[in-house]
């Protein structure tokens, strides 16, 4: 297989969104734009989420293409599977069922420019789409908004088939323990809330988003988010923040934090939008808020702020889903504790059971 091309197994949920983050990653790598890097990587979600759903196994296979001057990304999901007995009903608004986004087939074909497909009862699924650089490939946010908004239309009421809850920890470089824990509200399978840490070259990258609204459609723009932090933020949380606000265009919308810790430095440069906070437990207390706003819609300009941290300092970013008037003494083993246990602890202790609750946690190991 050709360097500028990439296999994904999908058997479980975590597989699925792999060929969501790669296929975001390659596609503004090549030179698209928020807006279409936010369609494949939306219609590959939906076609990742058809395998899990519909035959269990599959895989999904990103390229780049070419085709005279024109230069785009293409790709193939396939399974083997029970395949589709009648193609033509499944290319129909509304026939998609729960356990994806709710897109369907069709509006993974309107979000694209090219579309192929291949499926019998018994030999499985083949999807081919392909999506092109310049003007006869541009989606454009008003195409987008309306491929969206017909997917959603009609809906009985599926959700995305996965787990309740996500944490993740990684040990990151020197000496910070990091950790996230996030939970739907109460009657949900999914939550809108998404988390990011990354590091590279000496900082550490850590975010929450918390998408408008709960469910299928707020964990969608969640995810969508998060991939684009994971591939695109940088140590300007500012031009990370505007840059998301861009890439959330033609959606919902969200409230998100983004912090970089300096490790040389101690120095955590933030900048948020919504109802994001991001407070330091230790050597003193230190409380930073968002500008208002909705990403993807209207904010005020943002501005960084910047803490200074010092060794066993615990960093908290969370949102709206955690009550706001929580203090160290009602929770003072966090002075102790490793990060995915504060995590853990401050949704389960504090979290609002109506709302999504997300938190990211950073502790600066002596």
């Amino acid at each position: 297989m050709s360097s500028r091309s990439v296999r994904l197994q999908i058997r479980s949920e975590p597989d699925a969104m792999r060929p969501v983050m790669e296929a975001t990653r390659r596609a503004r790598q090549i030179g698209f734009g928020p807006q279409e890097a936010q369609a494949i990587s939306t219609a590959v979600s939906e076609l990742a989420r058809n395998i899990l759903k519909y035959a269990s196994t599959g895989e999904v296979i990103i390229e780049e293409t070419q085709s005279g001057r024109r230069k785009g990304l293409q790709i193939t999901a396939r399974d083997r599977g029970p395949g589709i007995a009648d193609v033509e009903s499944a290319m129909r608004d509304h026939f998609s069922s729960g356990g994806t986004l709710g897109l369907g087939l069709p509006g993974v074909k309107r979000m694209m420019d090219e579309f192929e497909i291949d499926s019998a009862p018994g030999r499985g699924t083949r999807v081919v789409i392909r999506k092109w650089l310049g003007p006869h490939g541009d989606l454009g946010r008003s195409r987008l908004r309306e491929a969206l908004k017909r997917s959603g239309e009609g809906r009985t009421g599926g959700q995305i088939s996965s787990g309740a809850l996500t944490s993740g920890e990684t040990k990151a470089a020197a000496g910070v323990d990091c950790a996230f824990f996030i939970r739907p509200c109460r009657g949900e399978r999914v939550s809108g809330d998404a988390a990011v840490i990354e590091q590279r070259e000496g900082f550490i990258f850590a975010a929450l988003i918390d998408a408008l609204g709960h469910g299928p459609s707020a964990h969608r723009i969640a995810v969508q988010g998060a991939a684009y932090l994971k591939e695109s933020w940088t140590s300007d949380v500012l031009a990370t923040l505007h840059g998301l606000h861009d890439a959330l265009r033609g959606t919902e919308g969200a409230a998100a934090g983004l912090c970089v810790l300096e490790v040389a430095t101690s120095t955590v440069r933030y900048a948020g939008v919504g109802n994001t906070v991001i407070r330091s437990f230790g050597s003193r207390e230190e409380r930073l808020y968002s500008a208002a706003g909705t990403l993807g819609h209207q904010m005020r300009t943002p501005k960084e702020q910047r803490l200074v941290v010092t060794p066993g300092d615990v960093l908290m970013l969370y949102s709206d889903g955690i009550k706001e008037r929580f203090e160290l003494d009602d929770y003072p083993q966090l002075r102790y504790q490793k990060s995915r246990t504060i995590a853990k602890t401050v949704v389960e202790r504090f979290g609002k059971d109506h709302d999504d609750a997300g938190c990211v946690v950073l502790r600066i190991e002596s």
